[in-house]
Parts: structure tokens; sequence; C-alpha cells
């Protein structure tokens, strides 16, 4: 017996490896209806000569041909294809209560609404907010397989006047055939913290190899088996929130009127600004020997944002980043207590988050 040696080719998106599966694509409910999925099978049936003597009946699950009455495929079904197709959800209501606004633009309720994903690190269950996505990409010099972090928890803060600018383009672009090609990628989550990606640099490599464990079969090219970690990889990481973090407060720091950040005298004075987030602090060179890292604020006499969260900036961005803070804006340069305001929209939201992601990212776990 001859042995088939044939190559089967696998299908690559950008300078991504292949990918062990195709997620599911959704569809609208209005194409779901029995009329509508009985109208898409009729249509394949009258494709020829002999499909046009054919007729359905559902409730019989009979088919009607020249030769009598046969019974019907389960394939022509609409209940059975129906069942094998996942519709889309509906978009959520509209926020009208208070209580539902306030949760809505709530950076805390959004990382705990996050999808649930299993780091097989730790092995615990955790919403995506508070984990780190690792996709195999393939190295372009050595076709080898590589964990590449994906920025999905910060990079994409989009700056409203390039979705404005993009916006007409987007909406042209072509779909390439109905197929996410995100979709075509290995990925694996870890619990994002400093101490666990040091952890996966040591010389133990079944931790790194339990990463993509879940990851396996015949869809699964070679090179994606056994990717390379790199051993400055936490390193690498914090720098890219960092220098993010860092460059969007300089952005949202130079809107006129303290749209966003507002600068704030003494600590009493938090207490009067409206739509309060978060604190920035960027405390002086005899401070930061006292500097609490992780504290936060009270705020008497109010229903909502009673208690915020205090970020020190000197610690959480580094020396370098604060050092730029200082230098592009004249509002961190002048000033040493910030408030970052609370905005219901997309953008507020997720800078709120890469800051609360950031502080768990550097925490240093209780022994």
């Amino acid at each position: 017996m001859r042995r088939c040696t044939t190559e089967v080719p696998r299908k690559l998106c950008a300078s991504d490896l292949a990918c062990s599966g195709r997620r599911w694509t959704s569809h609208r409910s209005a194409s779901l209806t029995d009329e509508a999925l009985l109208e898409k099978v009729g249509a394949r049936l009258n494709d020829d000569k002999y499909g046009e003597k054919i007729t359905l009946d559902v409730k019989k699950q009979t088919i009607s041909t020249e030769s009598g009455e046969l019974p019907m495929s389960p394939l022509f079904d609409p209940a059975w294809i129906k069942s094998r197709k996942r519709q889309t959800k509906e978009p959520p209501r509209p926020a009208n209560g208070q209580f539902q606004k306030q949760l809505e633009r709530n950076p805390f309720a959004q990382a705990l609404a996050t999808p649930m994903r299993y780091c097989a690190v730790t092995k615990t269950h955790q919403p995506r907010y508070f984990l780190q996505r690792f996709d195999v990409v393939r190295h372009p010099e050595t076709n080898q397989g590589w964990l590449a972090p994906a920025n999905d928890a910060y990079n994409h803060i989009q700056r409203n006047e390039e979705v404005r600018a993009n916006g007409l383009a987007a909406l042209t672009v072509k779909p390439s055939g109905g197929r996410d090609e995100v979709a075509a990628r290995v990925t694996g989550y870890v619990a994002s913290q400093k101490s666990v990606f040091d952890m996966l640099s040591g010389p133990n490599k079944r931790l790194r190899g339990a990463l993509l464990a879940r990851r396996a079969g015949m869809a699964v090219s070679p090179e994606a088996r056994t990717p390379v970690w790199r051993h400055n990889m936490s390193e690498v990481v914090l720098q890219s929130m960092r220098s993010e973090a860092a460059g969007e407060l300089v952005r949202r720091a130079g809107v006129t009127n303290h749209k966003f950040v507002q600068p704030c005298a003494k600590w009493e004075d938090i207490k009067d600004v409206e739509r309060r987030g978060c604190i920035l602090w960027l405390p002086q060179a005899h401070d930061e020997a006292t500097a609490r890292q992780h504290t936060t604020f009270d705020v008497e006499g109010v229903n909502y944002g009673s208690k915020m969260a205090v970020h020190n900036l000197v610690w959480l961005l580094g020396e370098a980043e604060a050092a730029r803070l200082r230098s592009e804006s004249e509002m961190f340069r002048n000033n040493e207590l910030l408030v970052l305001k609370s905005w219901p929209t997309k953008t507020m939201v997720q800078l709120h988050l890469l800051l609360w992601k950031l502080q768990g990212y550097m925490d240093v776990p209780s022994p």
C-alpha cells in the first residue's frame, strides 16, 4: 500500500501561524426563521431541473418527488439547521435608571463582566480582563513560532479623531470572505501578574508547556506546538502598558477646560470635582519613600463614587514615563494631585481599566 505523502496546505493569516479551529459565525435572527431557512433550502434544490419537482413538508417531515413521498433528511429540517447555527446576541437595552448608568461607566464592573478564560499556569478560571493573551506568531527570519503578547486589553483605546478620520474608510473595506482573520491564531491566557511571567521565564519548561497544552491536534502546525518564550517577557509587557498609559494621560490632559483631567491643590478639593473617577498622584522626592503603592481615598456624603483609587504614577509608570508626563504635559508638570474623571464613553472606561490592570500587574502577592 502506497503511503500518501502529499503535504496538506495550512492557511496562514498575515505573519501568524495556523490555528486549531475556527470560531463560530453568528447569524441574524431574521435569517434563522423557519421561512428563511426553507427558502434557502428550496433555492438550493431548485438549482437544476430535478429540484423543481421536489417539495418539502416540514410538518409531515416528508419530501414529495415524482416517485412519491420520501422521509425528509435532517439536513433539510429548519429546526436542525437552526440548532447548528449561533444566533447573534441582541444589543443591550439603553440604561435608563441612575444605578444602570453608573454601572455602565464603572470600570470595575466592566472588568468583571468580561468572558471567563482559563489560565493553565495558575489553573484558575478568571474574567478575561485579569488575564494576558498570547498569540503564536511566526518569526520572519527563522519561521519558528514565538509567543507574542496581544494588546487587546489596552491597545484598543482608540482616539476619537482617528475613528472619525478612518470611519469612512473602514466602511468601504470589503470583508475577506466572511472570515475573521484574527480567528486563525493559536492563543493562550496567563494571569496578568509580573510575578507569574517571571516564573514562566525560569528554568521550569513544564510551566511554559502548560500554556498551550489544551491547544493540540492535527490542525496545529509543528512550529506552534513548541513556541519560544522571551526571557524578558515580563518587562516587555510592563513597558508596553506603561507607554500606552502615559501617552493616553498626556493626550487627555491636553484637552481644554479640564474635561478629562482636573488638578487639585489639596486632597480636600477632590470632593468638589464632578465626575470623579480615580486620583493621579505624582509624589515629590521626599514623599516617595513613605508613599503607599495601594491606597484609596474616601469621599463622604455621596451616593456614588465614595471610594476612589489612588494611583501613584511614579511607582506605577516608572521614573522614565513619569518624567515623560512632566515634560510633555504642563498640567502634570505643575501639579502633584490630579483627578481623572469618569465619562460614560468606551475610551475613558478603557483608560481606567488600563491603570487598574497595570496596578494589578505590578502587585506582589503576599507570602
